[in-house]
């Protein structure tokens, strides 16, 4: 997938990397900036002041070196079960423009950002391996990024495949909504790499995942992976419950199980649709109205905009159910939730961090199992507000 770049800002510092050089032959015809930290500066404010920073952003690419760590921990919260995933920051923004995405109202630099510092990525990485290798850890690219949809510029997939297929105490797990795998056909991942595919439903890919591959393109790249050694993840997030939805998202998840050997996924996702305030009238300044930010919903113990926790209960359920017809045995767990949502939508007790932990790296490692003890959300806040929210 080639997306449009009509401007590449190069900061100072980036300026002497073989990566900037590189990047920059393959846009013979975008206007190229060298900017200290006071023209960045002055650009950005520019660039906030358009119609639509957004759009005009994602036609921008800036080098820089990243200055802080690489390795970073998932952004959850205390008040409910995280996965405890480590993410490897490879840089920020996204060519895509999913009409929900959550970066919209995550970020005040609307360009896209790659890292040209790729040996200190590596080094950062070696450095946290090591100094983890009593536990085992996931690792994942795509949180602030696709993971994917400029590796065609980075070449930065692959390495990083190479690097895991030589580590014994972690995995990676490599994040789009593209089609853009061929690159890594040609590297053995040692069952150590985990292709994810976020999947929605059909509707909603083809009206609000703006330059996105196709569903089945997604899937028939998943397949292409599988084949090729590498365990299949498919993120449902967000499952955007509108009249209709069980029909749509059954029917995604019937074509996943018709394409790819469920044998061989390691997990599947699922998260109702949920949003940081602000996110709704930053979408819907650029898009128009957008009928799902008009449901009823409650604030979090987040502070996130989540529908009641009885209805993100049943979508839950069907949507498993619908899963365990095809995988009775499938490993789904869910993003950001309460205990008490685990128990009543999937069955499964999971009460603390570490259980879901141990219930994704048994995946992995087929000896470790979900810890049956663990602390209670009860710590944060009491019961009946869990049931809520």
């Amino acid at each position: 997938m080639n997306f449009p770049i009509q401007e590449i800002w190069i900061d100072t510092e980036a300026a002497d990397a073989s990566l900037t050089k590189n990047i920059v032959r393959k846009f013979p015809q975008a206007k190229v900036i060298e900017t200290d930290q006071k023209n960045a500066s002055r650009l950005m404010r520019e660039l906030e002041l358009a119609a639509d920073p957004f759009s005009r952003g994602k036609k921008i690419l800036r080098l820089i070196r990243h200055r802080g760590v690489f390795v970073k921990p998932c952004p959850g919260t205390p008040e409910y079960v995280c996965c405890g995933l480590k993410i490897l920051h490879v840089g920020q923004g996204c060519p895509m423009d999913c009409r929900y995405c959550a970066l919209q109202a995550y970020f005040n630099r609307p360009v896209l950002e790659l890292f040209v510092n790729v040996e200190d990525l590596f080094s950062d990485l070696t450095q946290y391996l090591k100094q983890n290798g009593d536990t085992f850890q996931r690792l994942c690219t795509g949180e602030f990024t696709d993971s994917l949809a400029l590796d065609n510029l980075t070449g930065l997939a692959p390495r990083l495949v190479e690097f895991f297929a030589s580590v014994p105490n972690a995995s990676l797990e490599i994040k789009t909504k593209t089609d853009a795998i061929d690159p890594l056909l040609d590297v053995d991942p040692k069952g150590r790499v985990i292709m994810a595919f976020s999947v929605n439903a059909r509707g909603i890919t083809r009206r609000d995942e703006l330059r996105a591959a196709p569903l089945q393109k997604r899937l028939e790249a998943a397949l292409r992976t599988q084949k090729k050694g590498y365990l299949l993840a498919f993120h449902f997030d967000p499952i955007v419950p509108l009249q209709g939805w069980y029909e749509e998202y059954s029917s995604t998840v019937d074509s996943i199980f018709r394409t790819v050997d469920s044998s061989r996924i390691a997990w599947i996702s699922l998260g109702v649709l949920r949003f940081v305030a602000g996110l709704k009238e930053v979408a819907e300044a650029r898009f128009g109205k957008i009928p799902y930010f008009h449901d009823g919903f409650l604030r979090g113990l987040d502070g996130k905009c989540r529908l009641h926790a009885d209805r993100r209960i049943e979508v839950y359920s069907r949507v498993a159910d619908r899963i365990r017809r095809h995988a009775p045995d499938a490993r789904i767990y869910l993003c950001m939730e309460s205990p008490h949502v685990w128990k009543k939508s999937l069955g499964i007790d999971m009460q603390h961090d570490r259980d879901l932990e141990a219930y994704l790296n048994s995946a992995l490692q087929k000896e470790v199992r979900p810890n049956q003890g663990g602390t209670s959300c009860k710590k944060f806040l009491p019961e009946p507000h869990l049931k809520n929210f």
